[in-house]
């Protein structure tokens, strides 16, 4: 894929994204805002349909910093005051795209979808803006809403209770199995997290966005 990252680092970066998008979920339920540059590249990730490099899915790396920074608290046994929260979303994002990975069907209709929104895409202002947020959390309802399994989010009752505010969230719960999706592809593994975190932790210590 890219020539920038090496393989290990892309992997690192993808799971990265799945963690940049279970803390800007976090920041909306709690403070019902998150960073917008964040939001709109993992946005933009998702609607990277049929990218054919690292670099066309994430071409700013450098806005995956806040993912990277929780994907480290994950790792660090040494970490106790990190908040449980994200990590816990972070994890069940991982979770539901291994779930996604084993229904075909689902996967279909989450691809079709995906693809009659991008051909709709210049219809919208911003990738990022509320109305394009609201489709993507339709597509998520619609398919990854299915499952049984279920992410509880918690908050402040106002900022889950807003529709808009509630369809970034899943919008960026979207992005996030994406991601997690881009993961495995680069081999990825979940055990990984347990058994390979000093490899993980070395490949993200090498990682220079300049």
């Amino acid at each position: 894929m890219s020539e920038r990252f090496t393989p290990e680092q892309q992997q690192v970066l993808a799971l990265a994204a799945v963690f940049q998008a279970a803390q800007l979920a976090d920041d909306i339920a709690l403070r019902g805002d998150c960073a917008p540059h964040a939001l709109r590249a993992l946005i933009e990730g998702v609607m990277a349909l049929d990218a054919d490099s690292f670099d066309s899915i994430y071409p700013q790396p450098e806005l995956l910093r806040e993912g990277m920074s929780l994907l480290e608290l994950s790792l660090n046994r040494s970490s106790g005051g990190a908040s449980l929260r994200p990590l816990n979303y972070g994890l069940a994002l991982l979770h539901l795209a291994a779930k996604l990975a084993k229904n075909p069907d689902t996967t279909n209709i989450l691809r079709h979808r995906l693809m009659a929104l991008n051909g709709q895409q210049a219809h919208f202002s911003d990738v990022a803006d509320d109305a394009f947020c609201h489709r993507l959390a339709s597509i998520y309802v619609d398919t990854l809403g299915t499952f049984r399994f279920r992410i509880q989010v918690k908050g402040e009752p106002a900022h889950l209770q807003d529709d808009d505010k509630a369809a970034r969230i899943r919008a960026l719960f979207l992005a996030g199995v994406r991601a997690a999706f881009l993961w495995q592809q680069l081999g990825g593994k979940r055990w990984h997290l347990l058994f390979k975190r000093k490899q993980i932790i070395s490949a993200m210590e090498s990682i220079n966005f300049k």
